[in-house]
């Protein structure tokens, strides 16, 4: 049988849970009351213990689901849970029909069409993803001249400062007992494609380019180009492997999922993931080696060494003996490291360098990218747009210096402005310009053909002149942040007449 764990924020999901499972006679193989900022940590001990499935809720579920690779059955209310609710705070409120605001995150909300007036109240839905936004949109629920609201511990608080009657939202036990059920139900399905999975040794089933995208199981994050397919291939198989690894990556935040996933897929998988940013000017030496330093901290699991170009010279030195007992994955924003590096740590983790392409080598991943945040992003703001073939070549055309995190955000931005069905290339081109006008590219005019003035060597220029406006023409510094040599730079800015 798959082992099932459970993880939630508070005592009283926990009883439920419990409760629960003695009625059904069953047991979970691990329960625990976590607090949110320990969500992913918990959940990749538990994972190392060797759980299979984790039931959880709201933004724990939602930070487990990001940060690792298990699947998560998410504790979602019920109808009749709002229901009941809803009917408290009809009578609290003593009007005919009353305005009730509820305030809570997308994932724990259910199917609540048609609740409002089966319970004879205006209900207004306030669901968000983002939990910075929680007070943000408990105030609107103010604004909006709510009635009473319902929400959480953080949500009531913004009501009772404002004067406003508020509700709790309590877990019910029948949101509890869909969530055990349906783990179950997947538990099971987990053993007979465990026990399918043993008949057919050595078969792989052929996925098309979009299902294996989105299913990879060494890496969480969606991805479609032949470029990061290599990277990701040459990741897992060294993670198997007692060398250390070195993750290139010169913007984005890619080398987070990679290194989680090295961990994971590794024989320290059972112990602690410890992450430690080396900074510029600063010696790392006690932080790393101290009597309560980060190497003692990761004892027989897994140290990740961020930013290894900033590292001091003493602390350097004394990472080729700390290698040869301890598992370390190293990350950089540099592409060459000969001349940062003490020689002896240089040969040993130059040879293990997994570089991470950017979205500019990639523009197939712009394109799959940009449909794929478009889909989920009009979910949320409950519209519906679409990126015509035109658009998505010019979205392929720009620099999107930042990787992904800038990419999505720049479509979010286009669906909470567009006021079309259909995204303009023009918007999109207007858009970037006024967000970005450090960026001084030539947008492709797909009217003529993207080989004309859209090539490499132009691309390639217009970083050179951004990283010489940022550094404000120190060579030195726009070498480091281009990860590139001086010489190279030198020989680039004389090519290209900058």
């Amino acid at each position: 049988m798959a082992n099932i764990a459970l993880l939630v924020p508070n005592d009283e999901l926990f009883r439920l849970t419990h409760d629960v499972l003695q009625e059904m006679k069953k047991s979970l193989f691990y329960m625990k009351v976590i607090e949110t900022e320990d969500a992913v940590t918990e959940a990749r001990q538990v994972i190392s213990a060797g759980a299979d499935i984790i039931i959880a809720r709201g933004l724990q579920a939602t930070m487990i689901k990001q940060y690792t690779d298990i699947p998560v059955v998410e504790i979602v209310a019920t109808r009749s849970g709002i229901s009941s609710i809803l009917e408290h705070g009809k009578r609290i409120v003593r009007k005919k029909i009353p305005e009730i605001a509820i305030v809570m995150f997308r994932n724990m909300a259910c199917d609540m069409t048609g609740l409002g007036d089966a319970c004879g109240v205006h209900l207004r839905e306030y669901l968000i993803q983002n939990p910075e936004l929680l007070k943000t949109t408990a105030r609107q629920a103010v604004e909006d001249k709510a009635d009473l609201i319902i929400g959480g511990e953080t949500v009531c608080s913004v009501a009772d400062r404002a004067g406003v009657p508020s509700l709790f939202l309590t877990n019910t036990e029948d949101a509890v007992r869909s969530a055990v059920v349906e783990a179950f139900r997947l538990g099971e399905a987990f053993d007979g494609e465990q026990r399918d999975s043993e008949k057919t040794i050595g078969k792989k089933k052929a996925l098309s380019p979009e299902k294996e995208a989105v299913t990879a199981s060494f890496v969480n994050f969606p991805y479609h180009s032949a470029a990061m397919q290599s990277t990701v291939d040459l990741a897992e198989k060294l993670s198997f492997g007692e060398c250390p690894k070195l993750l290139s990556e010169t913007d984005g935040t890619l080398y987070r999922a990679f290194a989680n996933a090295i961990h994971n897929h590794s024989k320290h998988s059972r112990e602690k993931l410890v992450s430690f940013d080396c900074v510029p000017g600063v010696s790392s030496y006690e932080a790393l080696y101290g009597k309560n330093g980060k190497l003692q901290e990761a004892s027989k699991g897994t140290l990740e060494i961020n930013f290894v170009e900033n590292l001091d010279a003493a602390s350097q030195q004394r990472l080729p003996e700390v290698m040869l007992f301890h598992h370390v994955v190293f990350v950089t924003r540099k592409r060459e490291l000969r001349d940062v590096l003490v020689p002896e740590l240089y040969a040993r983790v130059s040879p293990f360098m997994i570089r991470i392409p950017s979205l500019e080598e990639t523009k197939e991943d712009v394109s799959y990218l940009s449909e794929l945040y478009l889909r989920s992003i009009c979910e949320k703001y409950g519209k519906f747009l679409v990126l015509t073939k035109e658009d998505l070549r010019v979205l392929e055309g720009f620099h999107w210096s930042f990787g992904r995190v800038q990419l999505e955000s720049f479509i979010e931005r286009l669906v909470l402005t567009t006021e079309h069905r259909t995204i303009k290339a023009e918007e999109i081109r207007d858009l970037y310009t006024q967000l970005y006008p450090e960026m001084k590219v030539q947008v492709p005019d797909v009217s003529i053909g993207r080989g004309q003035e859209w090539t490499e060597k132009a691309v390639e220029r217009d970083r050179i002149l951004a990283a010489l406006s940022e550094t404000m023409g120190n060579r030195e510094k726009t070498a480091e942040k281009l990860g590139i040599s001086r010489a190279t730079l030198w020989r680039k800015i004389k090519e290209y007449g900058i």
